[in-house]
């Protein structure tokens, strides 16, 4: 049962003069696992309970999903205009949502959704596939060119570094005091300066920091990565030294999971891409037939771009959870867990 729960249980023990037993679970043992946060919070809890159930001495994934998720539907949608269409349609259903507890949790979702996506189509200057002119209004928010491939992968894999890092820092914390915690701790090492080390100017400081931030985190890996009590006998510094090298072949793993969040540059071109190939055929279209050509085009623009719209709602939700669950969750939160049912008296109806 919930602590919180015990005085309640205490108070009907003492009313009907039973008697009670209870007990802390073990160390060895793994109870249910129940996440409560605040009732706005609660799509963050279906989240973070919708792939993996997190174990019981894990730690609660529910707001780090909440904001992540946002964070990556935005990138991957990369518009404004398509973001502002989103916001109008919560707007206009607000109300009705705010009618349960659930309706007022997933429409808060919703909010920080297609805000960040307005936020972010803002910075790199797309509105259904226009990019505002240089000194313009519009213009001077437009700080990012999703034209410049170099300056977006890194955008995109430095937001995957940071994620991972905050999985491994998460970890750490949970461990410490123990030694494992430093193994986590050269994986984020690892991770900072493999960022710099290929990103960075050859024979430039930052390089140079990579590799030395490389090799110290490896060998932290190495060291610390094994549970085992300290070494008593030869054989003890054996096993250790077989974990540690267990745990470096996950170099090749976390360098993947890095690459991975690339996606989220790459389905955003996609989209950007097509809702500037509609608006170039709408123009042709207009452009090649007098009269009806301006009907035509504005069905064009209305079909292509509600087309492009559901394929990067689609996009958004399915590799924005993606990063989550399968990159962030292998290394903020690799045990699964079972999810916590409370004892209720259920009549069964004929």
């Amino acid at each position: 049962m919930p602590t919180d729960a015990i005085s309640n249980l205490e108070a009907y023990v003492k009313e009907r003069g039973l008697a009670c037993i209870m007990e802390y679970p073990l160390p060895d043992e793994t109870p249910p696992t129940l996440l409560e946060d605040a009732p706005e919070m609660g799509a963050g809890v279906d989240l973070a309970m919708f792939y993996q159930i997190p174990n019981y001495r894990a730690w609660d994934p529910s707001a780090v999903l909440f904001f992540s998720f946002s964070i990556f539907f935005a990138m991957i949608i990369s518009d404004a205009g398509y973001g502002a269409v989103l916001m109008g349609m919560l707007l206009v259903c607000w109300k009705r949502l705010g009618k349960s507890a659930t309706g007022r949790a997933y429409r808060l979702l919703g909010l920080s959704l297609f805000g960040c996506t307005i936020l972010y189509g803002i910075m790199v200057g797309g509105y259904f596939g226009v990019t505002p002119p240089d000194g313009s209004f519009l213009g001077f928010f437009h700080v990012l060119d999703g034209g410049d491939y170099d300056t977006m992968m890194k955008i995109s894999v430095g937001v995957g570094v940071l994620h991972l890092v905050l999985a491994q820092g998460i970890v750490a914390y949970m461990a410490w005091p123990r030694l494992i915690a430093f193994s986590r701790l050269g994986w984020i090492a690892g991770l900072f300066g493999g960022f710099f080390a290929v990103f960075g100017e050859k024979g430039g400081f930052l390089a140079g920091l990579g590799m030395v931030l490389i090799v110290g985190g490896l060998i932290a890996v190495f060291l610390f990565s094994s549970d085992r009590p300290m070494p008593k006998k030869p054989i003890d510094y054996l096993w250790r030294g077989v974990d540690g090298v267990k745990s470096l072949m996950g170099v090749m793993g976390i360098f993947g999971d890095v690459l991975s969040y690339m996606r989220l540059f790459a389905l955003g071109l996609a989209g950007a891409s097509l809702a500037l190939t509609f608006n170039n055929l709408a123009h042709q279209v207009y452009e090649a037939v007098p009269g009806l050509g301006l009907l035509l085009a504005i069905l064009i623009l209305i079909l292509g771009h509600t087309i492009n719209l559901g394929l990067s709602i689609m996009s958004g939700v399915v590799h924005g959870l993606r990063l989550n669950f399968i990159e962030f969750y292998k290394w903020g939160i690799p045990e699964e867990g079972k999810a916590f049912r409370r004892f209720a008296r259920k009549e069964a109806k004929l």
